[in-house]
């Protein structure tokens, strides 16, 4: 009878670490993708990628005066180049995260499937030096 039982609780054990467990670690890594995606706004900044910085344009009144045109060009111009400029700084720091998250969440279930080796491991060791 306990021989059945510490079998049945040993394949419990080996189903939760090597198949429920890495299945949560991986939807844990999933989800701290999809944080990145939200909290970089990355469609909204795909999507305004060419606008101007924080809206701010400048508008030419009436007539027709080549100076106004011209500064009404290049400020908005200038406008524009600021606002890619900070939206390439934003993709890369979104990037950066996304390769943080993928090294560490990719390190820490390959840690959690070796655990059992290097526990059976660890021990064999110790027991040299009793």
């Amino acid at each position: 009878m306990s021989i059945i039982i510490s079998m049945d609780l040993a394949s419990k054990y080996f189903k939760w670490h090597f198949i429920d467990k890495p299945k949560e670690i991986i939807q844990n890594i999933k989800n701290l993708f999809n944080f990145g995606l939200y909290f970089f706004s990355l469609k909204q900044i795909l999507v305004s990628f060419f606008a101007p910085w924080k809206g701010i344009t400048w508008e030419t009144g009436r007539g027709f005066d080549l100076q106004v045109y011209l500064e009404t060009f290049f400020g908005n111009a200038i406008s524009i180049v600021i606002g890619v400029m900070v939206r390439i700084v934003l993709i890369a720091f979104f990037l950066i995260y996304e390769l943080i998250i993928l090294t560490i969440g990719i390190t820490y279930l390959l840690f959690w499937l070796a655990l059992p080796i290097i526990i059976v491991f660890l021990l064999i060791k110790s027991l040299q030096y009793v």
